[in-house]
């Protein structure tokens, strides 16, 4: 067992909400159904720290998610959907800047940076932004050379957010999201948030049931791996159930990351919201201010007369 999890187990040991999925499962496998809870509780042990920091009713929801969303994000893709992915990034994508969630964030992680490094406000700050510049995340850069739990930053970055006070449903969203041709089409989460800030936001802005699965960057994993990487994308491809990135579409508010996805070969569009800076050069072939232009960029994703 990796040192994170061995570290992570020991965390939500002491934390006094459970002692184990084993003892929820045994707990609520009739909620779950017996199949159902023994086959997916082996592939949610990696994710036992995420329940320490929810309710009991959000942790059954979690084991009680539909089984092909939790099939594909275990390397298990049913290899007879030959449908296109719509690969959609998460935060300040699917909600509005206007939230400041990232400037929230920034303060939590210039913080951390200077808590755990004992160095001063402006020396946080710059290194927060030079390795995410350098790594496409700050935790990348503490993880490679300072030796941080990264699953310890997470609890005091990524869950610290006051997301409840700030994240409402998205009626717009959620209509966009539904006309969505799912004959035709798979709505996929990808994001480099950790896998518990990821479901937490869609579950606020009420459209977590209409992604068929999430490819996340596991703060649990020995070596972290987060979009730009290619092999990031290989992950969400594989994840998906896709071979071909050429029949894929992605949006990203992230230019790096779009740059990436272009690279890579998927149908990328850089979403840079109204009043925010468009970079000096194009990220990708396709640049909107508002998701709702995703239907006349790409109407064949979108169900006829939607």
């Amino acid at each position: 067992m990796s040192t994170a999890r061995v570290l992570a187990a020991k965390r939500r040991n002491s934390a006094g909400k459970h002692s184990s999925i084993w003892s929820l499962w045994s707990d609520h496998r009739g909620i779950l159904g017996m199949h159902a809870a023994q086959h997916w509780i082996y592939a949610l042990v990696p994710y036992s720290y995420t329940f320490s920091f929810l309710t009991l009713p959000e942790i059954v929801q979690f084991l009680a998610c539909s089984t092909h969303t939790m099939a594909t994000t275990n390397g298990m893709a049913d290899a007879e959907d030959t449908r296109a992915v719509f690969f959609f990034d998460i935060d300040n994508c699917l909600y509005t800047k206007a939230y400041k969630i990232h400037e929230h964030m920034s303060v939590l992680i210039d913080n951390y940076f200077q808590s755990h490094l004992s160095m001063s406000r402006e020396d946080a700050t710059m290194l927060h932004q030079r390795y995410y510049k350098d790594y496409g995340l700050a935790i990348e850069g503490l993880v490679r050379h300072h030796r941080v739990d990264p699953l310890e930053y997470n609890a005091k970055v990524d869950d610290a957010l006051p997301l409840d006070d700030i994240i409402k449903p998205d009626d717009k969203l959620r209509r966009l999201l539904e006309d969505i041709d799912r004959q035709r089409i798979k709505p996929w989460l990808f994001t480099n948030a950790y896998i518990n800030h990821a479901r937490k936001v869609v579950k606020l802005l009420g459209v977590e049931d209409l992604f068929e699965g999430i490819t996340f960057c596991d703060y649990g994993a020995e070596k972290l791996l987060c979009k730009p990487d290619p092999a990031m994308f290989d992950k969400a491809m594989r994840e998906a159930g896709v071979v071909d990135p050429t029949s894929c579409y992605y949006v990203d508010d992230s230019a790096l990351n779009c740059v990436g996805g272009k690279k890579y070969g998927l149908k990328t569009v850089h979403l840079v919201e109204e009043g925010s800076s468009s970079p000096p050069e194009p990220a990708c072939d396709h640049q909107i201010k508002h998701l709702e232009e995703l239907r006349a960029l790409f109407p064949e994703v979108f169900r006829t007369g939607s």
